[in-house]
């Protein structure tokens, strides 16, 4: 019997409080009114991707801005030049992943070296050599590797006429690739003119020989 009346005064007790919370809200709702949501006025936001960012739309440029700003530091410079051929499925080279310090180590190393093979140089990174002017250089570079060749024979055997002779052929064959149309036509290129002399500079040396 007591427990049953205590059950009942919890009871009781519990509506009360229900009750008074109900007509504390109703007060508070009355005093200041829920302004309505206008959901006309709402705008889906789309995620934005930095592929997205590239085709430079008007209506996402500022967003674009703002999520992905300028890159302040080299690397993050790198990081972005990676993503950028990312999005429009192009090969990412060595060089795009090199900081200008490694660039120019590279590319020193690689002016001084005879081995006569084209390696990639940092002017490449904002004019692309395209792959026919790239077998131009190689074309190029084959005919100065030959020639090297020959130098080293004539080395071993000064006395060979022949062998002199052949000398004579090719180099009026090197010196005719300045003149032909391939390379007035990929001169238009800054990084296959640097190329260029760097071959040049090559073949001066081994004809100096």
């Amino acid at each position: 019997m007591i427990k049953n009346i205590i059950y009942l005064s919890l009871l009781v007790l519990a509506i009360l409080v229900v009750s008074c919370d109900s007509e504390n809200l109703k007060q508070k709702s009355n005093e200041h009114p829920t302004t309505p949501i206008d959901t006309a006025s709402v705008v889906d936001i789309v995620p934005l991707t930095f592929c997205d960012c590239l085709d430079s739309l008007v209506e996402t440029a500022e967003r674009c801005s703002l999520e992905f700003p300028i890159p302040a530091h080299e690397l993050d410079s790198i990081a972005r030049r990676v993503a950028i051929k990312t999005c429009k499925g192009e090969e990412i080279l060595e060089i795009d992943t090199l900081t200008r310090t490694q660039l120019d180590s590279i590319e020193k190393a690689y002016q001084e070296d005879l081995s006569l093979e084209i390696k990639e140089i940092a002017a490449e990174i904002e004019n692309p050599i395209s792959d026919d002017c790239k077998l131009f250089l190689e074309d190029y570079a084959s005919a100065i590797k030959s020639f090297s060749n020959l130098v080293s024979k004539i080395e071993k055997n000064p006395d060979d006429i022949n062998l002199i002779i052949a000398r004579g052929s090719q180099e009026d064959n090197l010196y005719s690739y300045s003149s032909k149309p391939q390379m007035f036509q990929c001169s238009q290129n800054d990084a296959f003119k640097q190329q260029v002399e760097i071959l040049n500079n090559k073949r001066d040396k081994l004809l100096s020989n």
